[in-house]
């Protein structure tokens, strides 16, 4: 019978453990889980929004003065003025 009572007892705690677990460290997990989820996706569309621009107005290798609006992976997608009319380009 005393054995049962420890048995009991280990099993008891290891619910209780479990428990707390589940209410406390799971949504934590979860939420971390959904918010780089997200970033990513959000990378993921930033950087196939580069890469259509490249192809639709090209890269910049210039030095002149531009804005920079994001980044990309490891391209910069930036605003150039040119004789008064603003493009977007690509830096690689």
């Amino acid at each position: 019978m005393r054995a049962l009572k420890y048995i009991g007892t280990f099993f008891g705690g290891f619910v209780c453990a479990f428990l707390l677990f589940c209410l406390t460290i799971s949504p934590k997990d979860y939420s971390y889980g959904y918010r780089d989820g997200r970033e990513y996706g959000i990378v993921v569309g930033q950087r196939e929004a580069a890469i259509a621009i490249q192809k639709e107005f090209g890269t910049y290798d210039d030095h002149k003065p531009h804005k920079f609006l994001f980044e990309a992976d490891t391209s910069d997608v930036i605003s150039i003025e040119t004789n008064g009319v603003k493009t977007i380009r690509v830096i690689p």
